[in-house]
């Protein structure tokens, strides 16, 4: 399959647009639909898909097939409910095969796109060598195996890294898109200056030019306007909209209307 071509018409929709990015145990479908102004996609989860855990904690899904495929239907509506988005699933687990079951069920319950997390930390994963541990060196082939498995399916497939994990980002990417992955995303946030890691981003795009979704403390039209002109595709925001829903909304209007007022 030719990932540019099958999917044209969800790359035109999402270049220089806006998303609500994944947080854990917050964005649901409810609260994606209540803040998706001015998005063109919004991410559900982060869940994680291990069926013996189902019930710990609210953020495990399903281990049934049907029964995840409803709760996966119902969180699909909710986000669609108010404004015409692209939904995709952030989640992660310790097996491919829980991995390849949950991206099945989200297909299969409506969704959009599904984003591979080796980006969190969740502890107990992390002693295993998944989430942000699958893309250090002892751990890759098991990464690049699993995207090979993931990208075989119908659904689109992201992949989410935290910049500062490892040195060499751009092979890596290089490596996954023979795979086919859809897009890969970064989180860039750069926690000592709290602010956006523009030339990481610059860098990605120049070195292994994926379709590139960024985000990690993006607060302004300028910042936004920034990463675009670095070559990021897709901008997302998180935290900001926990306190005010229409947050992406304001900015993604002012971007727009910034555009629109260029000669």
């Amino acid at each position: 399959m030719d990932v540019k071509n099958e999917f044209t018409d969800m790359y035109n929709k999402l270049r220089h647009r806006f998303f609500l990015s994944s947080m854990m145990d917050v964005t649901d479908g409810a609260f994606c639909a209540e803040r998706s102004g001015g998005c063109a996609m919004v991410q559900l989860g982060a869940y994680l898909a291990e069926p013996p855990a189902y019930g710990k904690e609210p953020y495990f899904l399903p281990p049934n097939t049907e029964e995840c495929i409803e709760f996966l239907a119902e969180e699909n509506r909710k986000a669609k409910a108010s404004r015409d988005v692209f939904t995709c699933l952030n989640f992660a687990t310790p097996r491919l095969e829980w991995a390849l079951e949950t991206a099945e069920c989200f297909h299969r319950a409506g969704g959009d796109l599904v984003e591979l997390n080796v980006h969190g930390g969740y502890e107990p994963y992390l002693r295993i060598g998944k989430v942000r541990a699958m893309v250090l060196s002892e751990n890759r082939n098991e990464l690049f195996r699993w995207v090979e498995a993931l990208t075989g399916l119908e659904i689109p497939l992201i992949v989410k890294f935290r910049e500062g994990i490892v040195n060499d980002y751009p092979q890596v990417v290089t490596r996954l898109l023979k795979s086919n992955v859809f897009a890969v995303h970064f989180n860039i946030r750069d926690d000592r200056t709290r602010r956006p890691d523009f030339n990481f981003a610059e860098n990605i795009k120049r070195d292994s030019p994926p379709f590139l979704l960024v985000s990690g403390f993006i607060r302004s039209v300028k910042d936004a306007r920034i990463l675009f002109e670095k070559g990021a595709d897709v901008v997302g925001i998180a935290e900001p909209t926990i306190e005010d829903r229409k947050y992406i909304e304001t900015i993604a209007r002012e971007f727009e209307a910034r555009q629109g007022a260029r000669p």
